[in-house]
């Protein structure tokens, strides 16, 4: 009989066991998937979600083409000045070869 009575024993604290386990991790994945909708709910609506920066998206690459076209603007300009201090090097060296 002794025998039978730590079988019951047995199996209700593997019960107890199993149910405690499964509890946490029930926890555990009702966290981790609330957690995830929250990521997602403050990424698409927060302050700074995906919501408020798609505007600024538009702002921003005017600005990087406005920029864009400074720079080359500025290259262009480089080339021009670059080629009128050679020629006028090459003016100084002749005027200075020929006194």
């Amino acid at each position: 009989m002794a025998t039978i009575d730590e079988d019951e024993e047995s199996k209700k604290r593997v019960q107890e066991a199993v149910w405690t386990w499964t509890g946490r991790i029930i926890v555990l994945l009702v966290v981790f998937i609330f957690g995830t909708f929250a990521g997602w709910v403050m990424w698409g609506a927060g302050e700074e979600g995906a919501v408020q920066l798609r505007p600024r998206v538009a702002d921003l690459e005017n600005q990087l083409t406005d920029q864009k076209k400074r720079v080359i603007d500025c290259e262009g300009r480089l080339t021009v000045v670059q080629g009128r201090m050679d020629e006028i090097q090459r003016a100084m060296q002749r005027a200075g070869g020929t006194n």
